[in-house]
């Protein structure tokens, strides 16, 4: 199904004019490995004796997956003839980000339930069921005892069977803190807007990623396909995962016709409005609406006959005689 014209994903061809899309593609993937790589340093804290919860063991977990994952499909860089691994690569990120943002929410979710319970020195409500709650409590350094006041008031009242003296404490005064609060302290709004500025981009990273798979599949095609036209909408080209080609074989003829539904098909084979007519000729390659143009006058007069009205054009054949002296028809050069 085509996205209308106002959710249509963009496509940029570079990034910022610098960069191509297969050197950025490469770029954000080396950053995702070294990313990926924690899990590797956090299933070696186990071999330690280190606790973790469910939610980082998982997360590791994932986290080892996917980098095993992208150093299998990687082979994707280096030739254009493998447009499976290519798609896998690029929705294995968009779903890699889609993780990470429930993990960031998760964990940001945890973080402000325990500094809420620190500001207001008891438990809220549901807190128990915030995943990590516990080991964040545990490792973010919050002293113990602890005595969140905002100011002290001294209160002094006579000391009993001592007339002259008096017996003086310091009764602290909170502020009551709450999950909102938490949320919206100083600090915690820089943190949120970091956090924001970062995931903008990411976003403009998937596009980038999605763009870069895309203009490979458009070139597999140009190479390989032997029709032209989509067979339900003459618009599309030929989808190179269909039933009868050697890709859309098998799982990974379906999984491929599956990632090249979403975001919709007309993404990944449709002409883009910028783009001249993509057709296809016998010989399996796309040619251009272009064609041979030759630049004619206004006045309608090609540049031969231009030339010869102006005495600038070749010499007019010379009638040569023939061996009886006289010319014979078809004896001139």
């Amino acid at each position: 199904m085509a996205l209308p014209n106002l959710f249509r994903l963009p496509k940029p061809k570079s990034v910022l004019h610098f960069i191509s899309l297969k050197s950025a593609a490469e770029l954000v993937f080396l950053t995702l490995c070294f990313n990926r790589l924690a899990g590797l340093y956090g299933m070696l804290a186990l071999f330690t004796g280190y606790a973790l919860n469910p939610l980082q063991l998982s997360q590791y977990i994932y986290s080892l997956l996917t980098l095993a994952l992208i150093v299998y499909l990687s082979s994707a860089f280096r030739t254009t003839d493998q447009p499976l691994k290519t798609l896998g690569l690029a929705w294995l990120f968009v779903i890699d980000s889609a993780v990470n943002l429930a993990y960031t929410v998760l964990f940001g979710v945890g973080w402000f339930i325990v500094l809420a319970q620190h500001l207001n020195d008891k438990v809220l409500p549901g807190s128990a069921q915030a995943l990590g709650a516990e080991t964040i409590d545990q490792t973010a350094g919050f002293t113990d005892p602890e005595v969140n006041a905002t100011k002290v008031d001294v209160v002094a009242s006579p000391a009993p069977g001592l007339l002259p003296g008096q017996d003086a404490i310091a009764v602290p005064t909170t502020t009551p803190g709450t999950l909102t609060g938490a949320v919206f302290a100083s600090g915690s709004m820089a943190s949120i807007t970091v956090i924001g500025v970062l995931w903008i981009i990411r976003l403009y990273f998937i596009l980038i990623v999605l763009s870069f798979a895309r203009t490979s599949i458009r070139s597999y095609i140009l190479q390989t396909s032997t029709t032209y036209t989509h067979s339900e909408d003459p618009s599309l080209a030929e989808n190179p995962f269909r039933p009868g080609r050697e890709e859309g074989a098998g799982w990974k003829g379906k999984l491929g016709r599956l990632m090249l539904r979403f975001p919709s098909q007309r993404y990944w084979l449709g002409r883009d409005e910028n783009e001249e007519e993509w057709v296809r000729s016998t010989s399996g390659r796309f040619e251009g609406g272009r064609g041979l143009r030759i630049k004619v006058p206004d006045g309608g007069i090609g540049e031969r006959e231009r030339r010869a009205r102006s005495g600038t054009g070749p010499p007019k054949p010379v009638a040569v005689p023939a061996l009886g002296g006289k010319a014979e028809k078809g004896s001139e050069l």
